[in-house]
């Protein structure tokens, strides 16, 4: 116990960049769970100190109103709802903003992988010579399972133009209000995508994360509208797309099938979640690869990073 909480102490503060005071609580936290002494307590008194030091960190109030502002990246302040909070900070926050944030924007190999052993589930960038899966200024981008706008906002502050899609009414209001902040470049469109138009029905977690058309999370339902890709792009005539990132519970591989015709005709980077059914990995890069074969694609614990290299 006592070696591999010190090892994800360190890791959290080495490489998380928890400050000391969130690294100490933590280190306690597991102490008195694994001792049974007022474990409750001080995993509350945990907790409280990340809260607190995050509103102090990304929190800012102006005419827009009272928002995370991470380095241009803006989204709603959520911080009154606690399990959309952990969320954020414990999840989306180290796989969307961390490498942002604390190093540099720099996605390189060797960065992302040693990142990669310790994240939730990774990164949504990786770079290794010509091969680039990044988001430029300039870019159009499809942000499949938008949630409340996480990426969105960071890829619009890096100059890009995101179609965002999120189809659960809940988080669509918090994406919506993320659009209002980060200005004309953020679109939030209230569909899921996938291999056909129509509606379907999809399962909602509790916590309201993991919402998914294809896993059933034991709780109740809602009805939805989905779309394909390139509907999407032949309905809005859009000129080209040149990055695409998925995280959509299980759904990745229909929406790629919805995606053919953009994957053969613009060949976006691609990035994409591989780790909600078994076999993900060589399914989604099956389907990439039959769409077109230039793709190179590269594979990390919990995700794929897809490009066709240009000379």
């Amino acid at each position: 116990m006592q070696e591999s909480l010190f090892y994800n102490t360190l890791v959290g503060f080495q490489y998380k960049k928890w400050t000391l005071s969130e690294s100490i609580a933590y280190f306690i936290k597991g102490a008195a769970r694994e001792l049974n002494i007022m474990p409750v307590f001080l995993g509350k008194n945990y907790f409280k100190i990340v809260f607190r030091n995050w509103r102090r960190k990304w929190l800012v109030q102006d005419e827009s109103g009272t928002y995370f502002n991470i380095k241009g990246a803006k989204l709603p302040d959520i911080s009154n709802n606690e399990d959309i909070f952990k969320f954020l900070i414990f999840d989306c926050f180290e796989d969307v903003f961390l490498i942002f944030a604390y190093y540099g924007d720099n996605y390189d190999r060797a960065t992302v992988e040693k990142l990669d052993k310790f994240l939730e589930e990774g990164t949504y960038g990786y770079t290794d010579g010509k091969f680039d899966v990044t988001v430029k200024s300039g870019d159009v981008v499809i942000d499949a399972g938008a949630w409340i706008g996480d990426f969105a906002a960071y890829a619009v502050s890096k100059g890009a133009i995101v179609y965002a899609f999120e189809p659960v009414e809940t988080s669509f209001n918090l994406l919506c209000e993320s659009e209002r902040l980060n200005g004309k470049n953020f679109h939030s469109i209230k569909k899921g995508l996938s291999n056909k138009e129509g509606e379907t029905s999809i399962s909602l977690e509790k916590s309201g994360v993991g919402d998914s058309i294809v896993l059933d999370r034991g709780n109740r339902k809602e009805t939805i509208s989905i779309t394909t890709i390139d509907k999407f792009v032949e309905d809005n005539k859009l000129s080209r797309v040149d990055f695409i990132k998925a995280d959509i519970e299980g759904a990745e591989r229909y929406m790629l099938q919805g995606a053919t015709n953009v994957l053969k005709t613009f060949a976006p980077k691609l990035a994409i979640c591989t780790y909600h059914l078994p076999d993900d990995p060589e399914v989604l890069e099956r389907i990439i690869k039959e769409a077109n074969p230039e793709y190179t694609v590269v594979h990390l614990r919990k995700k794929l990073f897809a490009a066709v290299i240009k000379n």
